[in-house]
């Protein structure tokens, strides 16, 4: 038993020495086999993260390539934003339209009283006998004048009240008066008395060259009105005729926008969302309803950007999505509805983590590279 035993010790101990010389040559080998598959997936990762980089590089330019013709063809034809632009040429037109009412109705009133005092004019006698009193003559002249403005008041009267209003009655009570006066000083002229320009008449004459030079200007500023209005409906009919282009332009710029931040999204080439914005790093700031406001813009070495509006913030030191939340908070006061989005275009991710980023976003469907 005790040989046996022997045996079987030294055969069992020559067997381990022969597994743990087996294991120590065989290790070295199969570190070197991971050491180059590691290698071999690296490259793998790297070239695959180049092709995206790449497919990423030409959304970007494509989007570039849009909002480059959306800017051309807006400084081409003047448009800041078309839908405001639009609405102040209509409340121009407005305005406008209310005014030439008001001069309308004004060359309306001045041409009845253009005609009106031509027609006094035709009744009345150029010439009166003179009086041999001058103090009389003053007196009778005076008479006539307030008996003129009497009937102009008539005239105005007319305009707003009926026949039977105590107004229009009051008048003309007031003008047989004064009529009887006149009456009963020339019939005290006598035959030999000369002859001389009839004081009232003088006075109608006054009123028609007024009235006229009032009716000329009106109808003036009317005409002038008239082409400002003109004006205003060819540049409306102009913008009206852009507005499919640059419609398209948007939804192109929209598109590719789309495509980008999907591809951006999915391939997870963007910082991690914790990551702190630092100087250099380059910012697209969008506005949906307020494009015009876009910005491309690089964090300046004192942290901050300028932006449109509000001035200059800092961002050093904060995410994304505090920047973009901060934002709606400052643009709130200036804009009806601001929906902001904030991209960060290139970064400061080191090139070590790009390995780790891309090995989760292939592994897992997402994640984050630089």
């Amino acid at each position: 038993i005790k040989m046996i035993l022997s045996v079987v010790l030294v055969c069992f101990g020559i067997h381990i020495g022969f597994n743990q010389h087996d294991l120590a040559y065989a290790n070295p080998e199969a570190s070197l086999i991971n050491s180059g598959n590691h290698e071999n997936m690296n490259r793998s990762h790297e070239k695959a993260f180049s092709i995206m980089q790449q497919q990423l590089s030409a959304y970007r330019e494509k989007l570039q390539e849009s909002e480059r013709n959306l800017e051309e063809f807006q400084q081409e034809h003047g448009i800041i934003s078309l839908e405001s632009q639009i609405n102040f040429l209509l409340q121009q037109r407005n305005g406008f339209d209310n005014s030439l009412k008001q001069a309308e109705n004004v060359s309306m009133g001045l041409k009845k009283k253009f005609t009106w005092v031509k027609d006094q004019m035709s009744q009345t006698p150029q010439e009166v006998p003179l009086s041999k009193s001058i103090s009389e003559q003053g007196i009778v002249g005076g008479a006539k004048s307030q008996l003129l403005g009497l009937q102009l008041r008539e005239q105005q009267l007319l305009t707003k009240y009926t026949e039977a209003s105590p107004h229009l009655r009051a008048v003309r009570e007031e003008m047989d008066v004064i009529l009887r006066f006149i009456k009963e000083h020339e019939a005290k002229e006598s035959i030999g008395v000369s002859r001389g320009k009839n004081p009232l008449y003088a006075a109608m004459e006054m009123q028609l060259f007024q009235t006229q030079g009032a009716l000329v200007a009106a109808e003036a500023q009317g005409a002038s009105i008239k082409q400002q209005i003109t004006g205003i409906d060819k540049e409306l009919e102009r913008l009206r005729r852009l507005r499919p282009g640059l419609d398209e332009l948007l939804r192109q710029v929209k598109s590719d926008e789309s495509n980008y931040m999907n591809y951006l999204t999915k391939v997870g080439t963007t910082p991690p969302q914790d990551y702190h914005v630092q100087v250099g790093d380059q910012l697209d700031i969008k506005f949906f309803f307020n494009p015009e406001l876009n910005e491309n813009i690089l964090v300046r070495p004192d942290g901050r950007i300028a932006l449109q509006l509000i001035g200059e913030i800092p961002v050093v030191g904060h995410t994304v999505e505090q920047i973009r939340e901060f934002l709606i908070q400052r643009y709130a006061g200036q804009l009806k509805n601001p929906e902001i989005a904030v991209l960060l275009r290139s970064s400061h991710v080191l090139p070590g983590d790009v390995s780790g980023a891309l090995t989760g976003a292939m592994g897992s469907g997402g994640g984050n590279g630089s």
